[in-house]
């Protein structure tokens, strides 16, 4: 067992139960055998490193995880609850790294930015957490200045993120990142023009988050 593992082979364990037909009678289960926080920050790590190893099933795993925080049967943790205790692990890991260069350069699963967009898109999507450090990724997609090298990658970082929950930003929710749908349209504009994005697939990200805004 790892010192840094919330009991005797957690993280193996919870990766095998999110590779599960229905992962969440197999959490459930962990989760009330060992009902700590660190188990939980354990139960996220399997997760985010899920959606990591496959993109494609961020959605799915996300609505898993969304399932599991609203399960009757969820264990509580002394005063507090599943969902707190998963809101709480998620904010602390939401746009928490400095990236230099190496994280930047690559568009694709492999890029550390776009990987954390997805994930916090995800969180904002299932209502998993919603932190200050979230919106301001946004912002500073929607702001990126059109002659920097990593402006490219925070306007598809962000457009990631409106995609998959834009309606966020234009409720109360957002506190002061709040702005109005045709802001962030013209914003977007704004890039496109400036040809910040330079990547193919990355402007047809581009386009499509552009045109989902200019319908609200």
């Amino acid at each position: 067992m790892s010192e840094e593992e919330a009991f005797p082979n957690s993280n193996h364990l919870f990766q095998q139960a999110f590779a599960a037909a229905d992962p969440v009678p197999h959490l459930l289960q962990l989760l009330k055998q060992y009902p700590t926080y660190l188990s939980v920050r354990d139960l996220v790590v399997s997760y985010t490193e899920a959606v990591e190893e496959d993109p494609s099933r961020g959605q799915s795993l996300a609505s898993t995880l969304a399932r599991l925080r609203d399960s009757s049967d969820a264990p509580t943790f002394g005063t507090e609850t599943l969902s707190s205790h998963i809101n709480s692990v998620l904010a602390d890991q939401h746009f928490k790294v400095i990236y230099g260069d190496t994280e930047v350069k690559e568009y694709g699963p492999k890029n550390t930015y776009l990987l954390d967009s997805l994930l916090s898109g995800l969180s904002l999507k299932h209502d998993l957490t919603s932190t200050s450090d979230q919106y301001a990724a946004i912002d500073h997609g929607l702001d990126a200045p059109h002659n920097s090298d990593k402006s490219e990658v925070l306007v598809v970082g962000a457009c990631i993120q409106l995609l998959l929950h834009g309606s966020v930003i234009v409720t109360e929710s957002a506190g002061s990142y709040r702005k109005e749908a045709k802001v962030v349209a013209k914003k977007l504009k704004a890039q496109e023009v400036a040809g910040t994005v330079k990547d193919p697939h990355a402007i047809r990200v581009l386009e499509v988050c552009d045109l989902h805004q200019e319908r609200k």
